[in-house]
């Protein structure tokens, strides 16, 4: 089945006219609309099957409660396609429909086109503005350089993931050499230089015994990249790929008899379990916000509630937590009002069970706990109908995965 026809069966509500789409629930005061703008098409697209399941799932489970400060909460979706220019083009949509919050993460490209934008708009139209929960961006410029009052970034950098990812490394003795290869645009960029610079810090003695950047996208076959790296030796291969980018490099690897550790950061997404397969149990690592092996009664009650009731794998705790910051800002504020709940936003902190996180005023980045985590058979929840799930081995506190900000941020009037 293709991506696209994967997603028909979720977006025929989202996709409606805007009157039929409004007339379809039986809302009684006000409608809240959010558009979600991610890759619903394309390689990247199966890391929005399950993301966008969960969080209809979550947004279900407010409105049947009552919604948010009196507000049942409409999901439109709008296919980015990876691309900053259909990116942008979602966002004019949402702008011209009068929705005021947008949830964007995939593609750092389609980040800051849409951040430039936000910026522009909102300037023109104080009381209308819009607001963007990034939920899943990794560029660290995004809170850094190009950091902006309007968006609120609800996941980890890359900077912070790798200093986990390094950190756990550390303490392997076993690893001399790493090969690193990432893809060739903003993020990868980022996280091949944040590998360095923490290898350095936590252990200057591992060789870096070869580097590459990849065009993102568009690789078919990754065994000539898999061929390079056999060749090179080393013990590990650290890499921020995402997305079919990482399942078809570890699956050329697995095919050559590459026998290394795989050092990553979503090998957990939907879809990746099964395309690694039995050969990465034991072998893939990863450090992530969360993983739905949590050890954790609250994440248990989480994945057995989705899976009772019809949604499948409770897999993108990530977007939960993007919704946690914004229903929690609206209900803090008392108001749909996008100052009023952006103000609210900052210094917000949420909870489930033990995971804690708080967002930072000073940036609007997240601070947060990051785990490390190993693929094997001994997971509590397996994933995608495998006999295979990532398994908890350490946590990294807020404080020690955190890193320093170089935000000058612009407030609005009244902020």
């Amino acid at each position: 089945m293709s991506a696209r026809s994967r997603f028909a069966r979720f977006l025929p509500l989202a996709t409606l006219p805007a009157a039929l789409a409004c007339a379809a629930p039986a809302f009684a005061a006000e409608t809240m609309k959010v558009m979600l703008i991610d890759p619903m098409s394309g390689p990247q697209s199966a890391t929005m099957e399950r993301a966008l399941k969960n969080l209809q799932y979550v947004i279900k489970r407010d409105n049947d409660a009552g919604g948010l400060v009196g507000a049942k909460v409409e999901l439109v979706v709008c296919d980015s396609k990876f691309n900053p220019k259909d990116g942008k083009n979602c966002l004019d949509r949402a702008m011209g429909d009068d929705i005021h919050y947008v949830f964007q993460g995939i593609g750092s490209n389609v980040t800051l086109t849409m951040l430039d934008a936000i910026e522009k708009y909102n300037a023109r139209n104080p009381g209308k503005e819009v607001l963007l929960i990034n939920w899943a961006g990794l560029d660290e410029d995004m809170t850094n350089k190009y950091c902006s009052y309007w968006q609120f970034r609800t996941e980890a950098h890359i900077g912070m993931k790798t200093k986990a990812l390094v950190a756990y490394l550390a303490n392997d003795e076993s690893v001399k050499k790493v090969y690193l290869i990432n893809m060739d645009y903003q993020m990868g960029q980022n996280a091949e230089a944040a590998t360095r610079r923490f290898l350095k810090e936590m252990r200057p003695d591992i060789q870096i015994v070869g580097s590459e950047l990849h065009p993102p996208n568009r690789v078919q076959d990754f065994t000539p990249y898999a061929a390079k790296i056999k060749a090179a030796h080393p013990d590990a291969v650290i890499t921020a790929n995402i997305g079919t980018d990482l399942n078809r490099l570890i699956r050329a690897g697995n095919d050559i008899g590459l026998n290394v550790k795989w050092l990553t950061n979503y090998a957990n997404q939907y879809g990746q379990v099964t395309a690694i397969g039995e050969r990465g149990v034991g072998r893939v690592y990863q450090a992530s916000d969360a993983i739905m092996s949590m050890d954790d009664p609250a994440f248990d009650k989480l994945q057995d509630s989705s899976r009772a009731d019809g949604w499948g794998d409770f897999e993108s705790f990530r977007i939960y937590r993007g919704w946690l910051f914004l229903s929690g800002a609206i209900r803090k504020a008392n108001s749909l009002a996008p100052l009023k709940v952006a103000k609210a936003m900052e210094n917000l902190s949420v909870d489930v069970g033990n995971y804690h996180a708080t967002m930072r005023a000073t940036d609007h980045q997240v601070q947060l706990p990051l785990n490390m985590s190993v693929l094997t058979t001994e997971a509590k929840y397996k994933q995608e109908g495998t006999p295979w799930g990532f398994k908890l081995l350490k946590s990294y506190k807020p404080e020690s995965v955190s890193e320093p900000t170089t935000c000058q941020m612009k407030r609005p009037p009244g902020a």
